[in-house]
């Protein structure tokens, strides 16, 4: 089985923090209180302010360790040792090497494949995959894999039938998408232009922290953590998504 996310940010305290995990419990309920009633933006928002008005830092105020366990306790009850695991970028940020290998180590998946992300700044020199041979099979800005997908009709729309088709991997939503105005976190889109992919067929991609697994068009769909409840996401559940998709788009 192959199973793909994105956007894990082991060490970050910033994205820790936004996504909740907050080492004081009656921040912790604040802060939930917020995103439930106003929304995450709201939430982002408050917390951000949070940190300027009481002058301290969101490295003082996450909890990591959670963060990590969470995440890494995840994978293991979904992904099996003999599977594959595709991480979509931004593996970790704000930590040491060591400390993301200790991380990766602590999966118990024996076919682990990276693809880079922006803050994957030890992978911007390749000179430094070397690093982590011993973790990742393979480590690439781009990839293509076969996979079942929905066939298209003449006007490109998928339909109920299925057949192996190729899907692109990238951290990056494609590079039509970067042009839009969009209004999700993060704000900074337009400055990965030139490294977004360009292909217009099947596309996996993360970066956005998008809170649902709604792709930028038909054709794609965000594997980010954010999106599935901080799981990995199998070939089978992207199929199903698009199925699902189709079908809603139909009614």
């Amino acid at each position: 089985m192959r199973y793909f996310t994105s956007d894990t940010h082991f060490g970050h305290p910033l994205v820790t923090a936004l996504r909740g995990f907050l080492n004081n419990g009656r921040l912790r309920a604040e802060y939930r209180d917020v995103w439930q009633t106003q929304g995450r933006a709201a939430a982002h928002t408050w917390i951000k302010q949070y940190v300027r008005d009481n002058q301290t830092s969101f490295k003082a105020i996450c909890d990591i360790t959670r963060h990590e366990n969470t995440i890494i306790g995840n994978i293991n009850e979904t992904v099996g040792r003999d599977d594959e695991l595709w991480i979509l970028g931004d593996l970790s940020y704000r930590c040491t090497v060591e400390h993301t290998l200790d991380c990766l180590r602590r999966i118990n998946c024996r076919h682990l494949h990276l693809i880079i992300g922006n803050h994957d700044r030890n992978f911007r020199l390749r000179s430094n995959d070397a690093l982590y041979e011993n973790v990742f099979e393979t480590i690439d800005d781009y990839r293509e894999i076969d996979m079942e997908l929905p066939v298209l009709d003449g006007t490109g729309k998928p339909t109920a039938a299925t057949t192996r088709q190729t899907i692109g991997m990238s951290h990056f939503p494609r590079l039509s998408a970067l042009a839009e105005e969009h209004g999700n976190w993060p704000e900074n889109w337009n400055k990965f232009a030139d490294v977004a992919p360009t292909t217009e067929g099947w596309l996996l991609y993360g970066h956005t922290h998008q809170g649902i697994p709604d792709g930028t068009d038909p054709l794609s769909v965000n594997v980010g953590l954010d999106a599935w409840d901080f799981k990995p996401v199998s070939e089978q559940q992207i199929l199903a998504w698009f199925t699902f998709r189709h079908a809603d788009q139909s009614k």
